[in-house]
């Protein structure tokens, strides 16, 4: 059975005293994050794209991330998303929704159409935002949808870096997207968007996709997002494999190309030359280079390939080790955990508790040198830690 449209399960919130409730948030505390400047909200950065320009990204402030947060776990997460729309939303618990399960979408394909929404998060408006509040989530009344939207965003748009907007992103075109898909559906077409990139494949090599371009870009022109007409790309079925996000999809199944793997292999080689070296794998950038090769065996497992345990095995010999700079950071942080704990414990801060489990993970990390040098100094720190645990975590 196809999943074909975006369903909201959430409870219906129908003043600011029921979203008050819903978020578990006063309301003076949303009124006072209503009435902060932009400049304020967020912390404006940079970062470069793969075409050398720069992108914005917005890191918001204390209050606002909360919100935020609680708006993604109350409201978003109560989504029960079309399963041709992939990327940052949750899966479940048989499924997922990364760029592998995307890619997957596609296989056996024989002609790919790859399109690109032009700066896709500027030109969701505060406009578009209100509209989803309104329509998708029939929040109508007493002026919700313009303080959600208000809530999500900065400077009239969507900001990269904001909790919900990577919730809103998938949501931008719920109101064309099932007749979108449906449409392509009937003309044997298979359809996906990962963000902002779109996919459309067809089994016939020779299929000719001139007026499926110009039926996605008036879709998109009719919710004011722009089709970026440099980004169009059509790959056929040839010598050369087809791919979507860098998956081969011209088989039964996903792969990754041989070298792909063969890349894999050469990096987790390296590692096995570098643990040679007295003391190395107690080394921070030892840490760092081993965590991308546990990544990219990761990403093999998503394609089941066949190597996939032998990698696993040569990385569980070359683990990183742990050094007496770990027992500082530690003792480091429970101290800062220790400053802050009389005015979270009955908050139950988000924050807090990450922070919390980000040192009971280091802890664990210092009772895994195979001597045990560390064990009996991790059990003390442990001990100290758990004097500031919070007995609730609220989302």
């Amino acid at each position: 059975m196809i999943n074909s449209k975006y369903i909201f399960k959430g409870s219906k919130i129908d003043s600011l005293d029921k979203l008050s409730e819903v978020l578990d948030i006063d309301i003076d505390e949303l009124t006072n994050a209503l009435l902060l400047e932009d400049e304020a909200k967020y912390k404006a950065g940079f970062v470069k794209k793969s075409n050398g320009k720069l992108r914005n990204i917005y890191n918001p402030n204390t209050i606002l991330r909360k919100i935020q947060r609680r708006i993604k776990n109350r409201i978003f997460c109560q989504i029960e998303w079309p399963d041709y729309i992939f990327g940052s939303i949750p899966a479940d618990e048989i499924s997922s929704n990364d760029y592998v399960a995307s890619a997957a979408k596609h296989c056996g394909a024989r002609s790919i159409l790859k399109l690109d929404i032009e700066d896709f998060f500027d030109n969701i408006t505060q406009e578009l935002v209100e509209k989803i509040f309104k329509d998708f989530f029939k929040y109508d009344q007493d002026d919700l949808p313009r303080i959600l939207a208000q809530l999500c965003c900065v400077d009239g748009k969507v900001p990269q870096g904001g909790i919900t907007s990577s919730y809103l992103a998938s949501l931008a075109l719920f109101s064309i997207e099932e007749r979108l898909f449906f449409r392509l559906k009937n003309k044997k077409l298979t359809y996906t968007r990962y963000v902002d990139d779109i996919t459309i494949s067809s089994k016939n090599s020779e299929y000719n996709f001139d007026s499926i371009i110009k039926i996605v870009e008036g879709q998109l022109n009719s919710i004011d997002l722009p089709l970026n007409i440099e980004k169009i790309n059509i790959e056929r079925f040839s010598t050369k494999a087809l791919k979507v996000h860098n998956i081969r999809v011209d088989l039964k199944t996903p792969r990754f190309d041989k070298s792909e793997v063969k890349n894999i292999r050469a990096a987790i080689h390296r590692l096995e030359k570098l643990v040679k070296k007295p003391n190395y794998r107690t080394h921070y950038f030892y840490r760092i280079d081993f965590n991308r090769c546990q990544g990219l065996v990761s990403k093999l497992s998503r394609v089941n390939h066949a190597s996939v345990e032998k990698l696993q095995r040569k990385l569980d010999t070359i683990k990183p080790l742990p050094n007496r700079s770990d027992i500082v950071f530690i003792e480091t942080s429970i101290e800062s955990l220790r400053k802050y704990f009389s005015s979270q414990k009955e908050s139950g801060s988000f924050i807090y508790n990450r922070k919390f489990f980000k040192i009971q993970h280091r802890i664990g990390f210092l009772k895994s040198h195979p001597k045990g040098i560390y064990t009996e100094r991790a059990n003390s720190l442990n001990a100290e830690l758990q004097k500031y645990r919070l007995k609730q975590i609220n989302g």
